[in-house]
């Protein structure tokens, strides 16, 4: 009996040891951004309280320096395990090789890639700086050639699938009872939208819409909801800037670009908007070579040329509207005040219309809703705007 039950015992041993343990989830895909070091920092500090490890599982092409290094600094100092752990087909390049050596331990799958890791474009003083920040990590978990493989990330551009990582001693194998995961913690739709924002080019193009924006509702004259939209783009994209982690450099110039290009609706004569293309492109020049691990795609590239066309087609509108105000007698608001017209298209409030005065097709805003074809008399007039409501039957 005592023979049967040291058998079960040992059986029952063996099975909790291959059994799969517990553990919190961090999942780091996309890029490498301010969102991720929110979402390490809440799922390490979870960890933490639990007194559970941390596998944070990496699938990502890299992203930027300055939150790449917080991560790296929030897993060097946490109070539990953290494992990395490289799936099927996933890969912790660039951004993510630095993030990946940061953990205690690192798993990987046979078929998932580790490595490329030298910054765009390889300036001395940074690739130096790449190479020691690599080198320190691997140190401080080995004292062999290993130290010398993964330094060979960055001198040389150097990838490893995970086979290759494996017999190189570089990963593990993923455990065989896996891990059970707790908690798990991803990304969420906002901080979905916010990194998929997460280029300069785009931060760029929302700075330069902003400014030009704003600069329309202020110097053509009338409320038109335009330089609301404008503000909404600038304060996103200095969040998104102070996400970053980014020098200011560039978005200086992108907003200097975009005050000369929104100066245009009041000068017409081209100058400012040329030298504000020039400063466009030259803050979208540093943006990129700001980055070392985060590359501006042709996509990017395109999608600012887009928006630079955009801008000045707005500019070049709020040029013709200036001159049309212009044009108008110095009393026209005066001869508006008080006169009957007809509702060209709906007015509703929050919702601006056209309607027909004096001759004329007018942007009209109301506190009420009128429909086609009903009666208004103009209230006020606000540039080329007129504050109308519904005229009496009689």
């Amino acid at each position: 009996m005592a023979g049967w039950r040291a058998v079960v015992l040992a059986l029952l041993a063996s099975a909790l040891a291959l059994a799969a343990s517990n553990a919190v989830a961090l999942y780091l895909d996309g890029t490498i951004d301010g969102t991720a070091v929110t979402l390490a920092r809440a799922a390490l500090a979870d960890a933490q309280s639990r007194g559970l490890p941390l596998v944070v599982v990496i699938n990502t092409y890299g992203g930027f320096l300055a939150p790449m290094d917080q991560i790296v600094e929030l897993f060097l100092n946490a109070g539990v395990p953290v494992y990395a752990y490289v799936p099927e087909g996933g890969k912790a390049v660039s951004a993510g090789a630095f993030v990946a050596m940061a953990a205690r331990r690192i798993y990987m799958a046979p078929t998932a890639e580790i490595g490329a890791a030298e910054p765009r474009p390889p300036d001395p003083k940074v690739v130096n700086y790449a190479a020691a920040r690599m080198r320190a990590l691997a140190s401080a978990k080995w004292n062999d050639s290993r130290v010398d493989i993964a330094e060979s990330f960055v001198r040389e551009n150097k990838v490893l699938t995970g086979a290759e990582a494996v017999k190189l001693g570089i990963a593990e194998p993923p455990p065989s009872g896996g891990w059970v995961f707790v908690a798990e913690y991803r990304r969420d739709p906002l901080s979905s939208l916010l990194n998929a924002l997460s280029d300069p080019a785009v931060i760029s193009l929302l700075l330069l819409l902003g400014v030009v924006f704003i600069g329309y509702e202020l110097l053509a004259g009338g409320f038109q909801g335009v330089g609301v939209v404008g503000g909404l783009l600038l304060v996103l994209a200095l969040y998104l800037l102070g996400q970053l982690g980014s020098e200011w450099l560039w978005a200086a110039l992108a907003i200097g670009g975009a005050t000369l290009i929104a100066a245009e609706i009041f000068a017409g004569h081209g100058a400012f908007a040329a030298t504000g293309l020039a400063l466009f492109g030259l803050s979208l020049y540093f943006a990129s070579v700001s980055q070392p691990y985060y590359q501006l795609q042709g996509a990017s590239y395109a999608l600012s040329s887009l928006a630079a066309l955009g801008a000045l087609a707005v500019a070049y509108l709020g040029y013709k509207v200036r001159q049309a105000m212009r044009r108008k007698p110095l009393n026209y608001k005066a001869q508006l005040v008080g006169a009957l017209g007809v509702a060209k298209t709906e007015i509703r409030p929050g919702q601006p219309g056209v309607a027909y005065v004096a001759e004329e097709e007018w942007t009209a805003v109301s506190d009420e809703e009128i429909k086609p074809g009903e009666r208004v008399v103009v209230e006020g007039v606000e540039g080329l705007t007129l504050m109308v409501k519904k005229a009496k039957s009689a």
